[in-house]
């Protein structure tokens, strides 16, 4: 997945997000990680595959939860395995995406380095 093609939070923006404690999740393509917003996952695994044009499997982890245990997978645009949970909160827009009844949402991920950066000024901020 080559980074140009994603749109990137900046340093404000990931503040903000950590601050609101939004939920955020892992998502690797077998190539790269990066972090997003759960709430942008089904636009995720269109999108991916769409602007990328070949079957991209991505495993997804929860961000606050880490575990070996992804929270889904993907064969492509599609769900391989899903958490009940997790599928119960994106089935709807996913199956729309694909069946182009919806489009795709801007949306942005987070670097992973930037995002680690940016926590470990906040801890120390907190230490103060």
């Amino acid at each position: 997945m080559n980074q140009p093609l994603l749109k990137q939070y900046n340093e404000k923006d990931i503040v903000e997000l950590l601050k609101n404690n939004v939920h955020l999740v892992y998502v690797d393509t077998g190539s790269e990680e990066v972090v997003a917003r759960y709430e942008d996952l089904p636009d995720i695994i269109v999108d991916i595959n769409d602007k990328l044009g070949y079957v991209v499997d991505l495993k997804v982890y929860d961000y606050q939860n880490p575990s070996s245990n992804p929270i889904l997978t993907t064969f492509g645009p599609f769900l391989n395995k899903c958490d009940p949970k997790v599928r119960e909160d994106i089935i709807d827009r996913l199956v729309k995406l694909q069946q182009e009844e919806e489009s795709v949402k801007d949306y942005k991920v987070i670097d992973e380095d930037m995002l680690e950066d940016v926590r470990n000024s906040l801890n120390n901020e907190m230490e103060r």
